[in-house]
């Protein structure tokens, strides 16, 4: 599974768990304001991402690079991306 096709399950997995659903996730959708994600809905799809994926992308980071900011889809993604493709 792609980290792509990861993120968009688990974000209607948490949407779903919580009585809400969308049309579509796109790259470009804002978490909070496009999804309607809160704080607690982000911590639990990055719990069912590290499941299934295998990776939490967040432990290892490096103090010396700042941690991107995670806004939309995409920037969730290419967090998950950069940390499977990372030895």
């Amino acid at each position: 599974m792609s980290s792509s096709d990861a993120v968009a399950a688990a974000i209607r997995t948490v949407l779903a768990d919580t009585g809400r659903s969308v049309a579509a996730i796109e790259p470009g959708n804002l978490l909070a304001a496009d999804l309607g994600l809160d704080s607690l809905d982000l911590a639990q799809t990055i719990v069912l991402l590290e499941r299934s994926l295998g990776v939490d992308p967040f432990r290892d980071w490096s103090a010396a690079t700042p941690r991107p900011a995670i806004r939309t889809v995409s920037d969730l993604v290419a967090v998950y991306t950069h940390a499977l493709a990372s030895p």
